[in-house]
């Protein structure tokens, strides 16, 4: 297998030099006297039985979290001399500090450099050290985050280069933070992740791993990265490097970046591969990740090296080569990351397989506030609240400001509202968003602030690109039914008859309505009013048939809601004969409860058909006996009992769901009936 690799980097470098014209490879070789990116001669040889001097470490005990690009850094790391242009070096120490490696005898002239050329020295602290190469990505620290602290994962990196191997052992010491080693032959240049437990490399991966199975390298990355889904891809660029960040960058936990190249390329079905499959995959927030686009069809001849770039906090510093392809390339990533500032570095020195990323590394912070929080992602119900949860944890040990720990949200592009977040314990943090209208846009994002000076969004840019939701379009509309359908009445003449009809609103929101009718003989209470989703109401008919005659009359009840009409024919029939009474039964019928939902106490009305024994109870949608509001012999007609919202022994119950059930036992055998009561508080 290191035969095959041998004979294929000597074609690569081969091809490669036929490519770019011997001359052109001399000068450059001339010019950085140090190791090239890719492997020498010399160096392939001595790779087949090259023992590194690696000691590998128990993997971290606790929670394992590797930090992202995009999350906050402290600094970032680059090797004297340089490979990156000064001005690179002086726009980052605006902001943040610069870490230089570089050898003690070189770094007054490094200082000096610096100084003249406008570099923030108060943000320049120097690790001693020496290096074979500046390519820093590839051999630096990966820091991960155990049980809350910032720590380092050193490893075998894939070139037979002593000092560069080192580095990450002389960062760890230098930064006083501890060092873990993981027996896995990489580097930093093929490897990318979210901050949420996922990763991703090329299958170069594997080629460098020979005698570990893939199960084996999952379990290492878990192990001491904490990376539970690694991605392990093609390689479509095609070249000697196989590095992931030579095609492909996260700018965000759910955001890809991918290369894209013309269809005439040969590479091209290889490229669409790749951005097809991450499109295809879930990020960690639960979404499949939204891929980016960025046309890079380079070459020797015009390099676009744009996935090669740094993200350092809110700025993003990309390649620029004088392609005509650089304006284009900052356009997406402005499209791609609202709220950043997006910087373009200049150098002729960059290529397709060799740019800015390469050669810098951001240091994560170690006293920075970290929020957890998964977003919500899909629609939401209308009418009810949303909570927004966050784990957030201080590094620094210090105090959170307990004001500062805001969610903001805005309605359908409105004005942003602030709602402060309640703590639930170990971390924990919930703000409810109040309920929604159908249809409704949300944006929203966390903020938050500790006694360390630190701050820090959910996401990591905030207001500019904030998290989006939406309310679901009436999912469960409201609906109406009317108990009992139509009413045929008969009655004798001077007498007065009281019925009930039920209103039941099943659907999932609010419905108002109105009944209209026109007879003498009948009188409505109540006419109008609003039931609440899951809520009844009972509408009192009263029959009037004085001083009317013999005969047969009718009349439409017009129930008006927001959605329709229903009508409930109504027949009646007056008799001649003349029997003086207040009221008249109508079948034994539990006919409800008013107001519903109550607050503090309802009327529960039921008629009776026949002089009976009866018991009116309550129960809780356990099954458990609340309260027996009756029981004992009753006459015929209709009944009203009250019930306070108390159980047995007088103490108040919970809002919640209740059933009033009617147990009735007379001549006629025995009736039960069931209905659905509501308490709010």
């Amino acid at each position: 297998m290191k035969k095959t690799i041998i004979i294929l980097f000597i074609t690569i470098i081969t091809i490669t030099t036929s490519l770019y014209g011997v001359d052109n490879v001399t000068q450059k070789i001339k010019e950085n006297p140090i190791l090239a990116h890719f492997l020498s001669l010399e160096e392939i040889l001595l790779n087949e039985d090259y023992e590194r001097d690696f000691t590998p470490t128990d993997p971290p005990i606790g929670v394992v979290r590797q930090t992202s690009e995009f999350e906050k850094m402290e600094g970032v790391l680059v090797v004297y001399p340089l490979g990156v242009p000064y001005t690179l070096i002086a726009e980052m120490s605006q902001d943040i500090v610069v870490y230089t490696i570089v050898q003690s005898y070189q770094q007054s002239q490094c200082e000096t450099n610096y100084q003249n050329n406008g570099v923030n020295m108060a943000n320049c602290e120097f690790i001693n050290a020496p290096t074979n190469t500046y390519w820093v990505r590839d051999f630096g620290p990966w820091f991960v985050s155990v049980n809350n602290e910032i720590a380092v994962v050193n490893f075998p990196y894939n070139r037979p280069r002593p000092n560069d191997d080192d580095i990450p052992i002389e960062v760890a010491n230098y930064l006083g933070v501890d060092l873990y080693g993981m027996d896995l032959e990489s580097t930093g240049g093929n490897y990318m992740c979210d901050g949420i437990y996922n990763g991703a490399s090329t299958d170069l991966i594997y080629e460098e791993n020979p005698g570990l199975t893939t199960t084996q390298i999952d379990q290492l990355v878990l192990d001491y990265l904490g990376i539970e889904n690694y991605h392990v891809t093609l390689d479509p660029l095609g070249d000697y490097i196989k590095h992931i960040d030579c095609w492909g960058k996260f700018l965000d936990v759910d955001k890809v970046l991918i290369g894209q190249v013309p269809q005439s390329d040969y590479r091209y079905e290889d490229f669409e591969f790749v951005a097809n499959y991450f499109a295809d995959q879930t990020s960690a927030w639960g979404d499949n990740y939204e891929v980016y686009r960025i046309y890079s069809p380079g070459g020797y001849s015009q390099a676009t090296p744009y996935t090669n770039s740094l993200i350092l906090n809110n700025k993003v510093f990309v390649p620029q080569t004088g392609s005509q392809w650089d304006d284009e390339a900052l356009a997406t990533y402005e499209e791609a990351m609202p709220g950043y500032e997006i910087i373009g570095i200049y150098s002729s020195g960059w290529i397709d397989t060799d740019a800015l990323h390469c050669r810098t590394r951001g240091i994560a912070d170690r006293n920075m506030l970290y929020i957890q929080h998964d977003p919500i992602q899909n629609e939401v119900p209308a009418g009810e609240e949303i909570d927004i949860i966050a784990q957030i944890v201080p590094y620094s040990g210090q105090q959170l400001y307990a004001d500062s720990l805001i969610v903001k949200y805005k309605i359908d592009n409105g004005d942003f509202n602030s709602l402060i977040m309640n703590s639930t314990g170990n971390d924990n943090y919930v703000a409810s968003i109040p309920a929604l209208d159908p249809d409704s846009e949300i944006v929203y994002y966390i903020h938050a602030a500790d006694e360390s000076g630190h701050s820090a969004n959910h996401p990591f840019i905030g207001e500019p690109d904030p998290h989006t939701f939406t309310v679901e379009s009436n999912p469960n509309p409201a609906e109406l039914v009317v108990d009992p359908v139509s009413f045929s009445i008969e009655m004798s003449a001077n007498e007065i008859l009281v019925a009930i009809m039920e209103l039941s609103n099943i659907g999932g929101s609010a419905l108002d309505y109105n009944i209209t009718e026109s007879a003498d003989w009948l009188s409505l209470d109540p006419v109008s009013g609003t039931l609440l989703a899951g809520a009844s109401e009972n509408i009192e008919l009263t029959f009037n048939t004085s001083d009317m005659i013999a005969g047969n009359y009718s009349v439409d009840l017009i129930i008006n809601d927001n959605r329709e009409e229903t009508i409930v024919p109504i027949e009646l029939t007056v008799t001649g004969t003349n029997v003086q009474t207040d009221v008249v039964r109508f079948g034994t019928k539990l006919l409800g409860n008013y107001p519903n939902p109550f607050n503090p106490e309802t009327t529960i009305q039921y008629n009776l058909e026949n002089n009976s024994e009866v018991t009116v109870t309550i129960y809780n949608v356990k099954g458990q006996l609340i309260s027996t509001l009756v029981k004992a012999s009753q006459e015929a007609g209709i009944h009203n009992i009250t019930w306070n919202g108390k159980d047995s022994n007088d103490r108040n119950v919970s809002s919640g769901i209740y059933f009033s059930t009617l147990d009735v036992n007379d001549d006629e055998g025995d009736y039960t009936s069931v209905k659905k009561i509501i308490l709010l508080k």
